[in-house]
């Protein structure tokens, strides 16, 4: 059940780059953050139990409070930055490496061990987002190194959420943290002279990235983590710059083509190889 939840998340999460570039043109990224923020709060309230929070330890508050703080409210705005400057699929590419990022942290933070098929599976899933970027031919600017940290910083919200989940919920770790960003979001707006303000016409693209892609996407996303780990839940991020590059290619009309194709089939085989069942439990 744990791999459902992570890639239904997964599917959700692969139209946030496409919808963000759609609306780009009226919505500016800290706004689109922001709005983000306050449509996926409410979704999420009914689904927290709130008594659950008791069963946090000192160091989980304090966890939970920096996460709020540099992924989700820094981490999150370089991701709508980049993405407001860049190709949807180009960025979706990027992103989608943070599963070595995970496997890097989970090892460095809490010495996790794994086979040997999940290195390789890890290896090929690389080498398709590789491949998959050549088709959509990377430029090297500043909005690159942006996403590049932005994904690794989404893959400390994963590897850190897992433990906090674990002794509380996915829905009360995703209410906590956002609450916590929105004020981190005001002040970045403050310090570039950003005023909060939305089109009209962006409100319907908001409700569906706040309550869709990122209230229920997000509490989708760390229910499976939860239960199948860290590293081998973040490894579904290697569908994505295929579901989203799809998306893009129908909705922006991006390019799609064979190279794509390729290296969502190096990602799928990644996927098939590090999920094959062991021997022992």
């Amino acid at each position: 059940m744990g791999y459902f939840y992570v890639y239904l998340a997964i599917v959700l999460f692969s139209s946030i780059e496409v919808v963000s570039k759609f609306i780009g043109s009226y919505v500016d990224p800290l706004n689109l953050w922001l709005f983000r923020l306050l449509f996926a709060i409410p979704t999420l309230l009914p689904f927290v139990r709130f008594s659950k929070l008791k069963d946090l330890t000192r160091r989980d508050w304090i966890n939970l409070v920096w996460i709020g703080v540099i992924p989700v409210g820094i981490g999150m705005s370089l991701y709508h930055f980049a993405v407001a400057n860049s190709q949807a699929n180009e960025m979706a590419i990027i992103f989608s490496a943070n599963p070595i990022f995970v496997l890097l942290f989970s090892k460095l933070f809490f010495k996790e061990r794994f086979p040997l098929r999940v290195y390789i599976g890890m290896f090929l899933g690389f080498a398709g987002l590789t491949v998959t970027s050549y088709s959509s031919g990377f430029r090297g600017d500043i909005y690159v190194l942006v996403m590049i940290v932005a994904s690794a910083l989404f893959a400390i919200l994963t590897v850190f959420g897992k433990t906090i989940t674990q002794h509380s919920s996915s829905a009360a770790f995703n209410f906590m943290t956002f609450v916590i960003a929105v004020p981190v979001v005001l002040i970045e707006m403050a310090i570039f002279k950003v005023p909060i303000e939305i089109s009209v016409k962006a409100l319907p693209y908001l409700a569906y990235i706040g309550i869709i892609t990122t209230g229920i996407a997000y509490l989708f996303f760390f229910k499976g983590i939860s239960k199948i780990g860290a590293s081998l839940g973040s490894m579904a991020f290697f569908v994505k710059p295929w579901i989203a590059s799809f998306l893009a290619f129908i909705v922006l009309s991006e390019a799609l083509n064979i190279q794509l194709i390729a290296g969502g089939i190096l990602m799928a085989s990644s996927l098939v190889i590090a999920y094959w069942p062991s021997k022992h439990p």
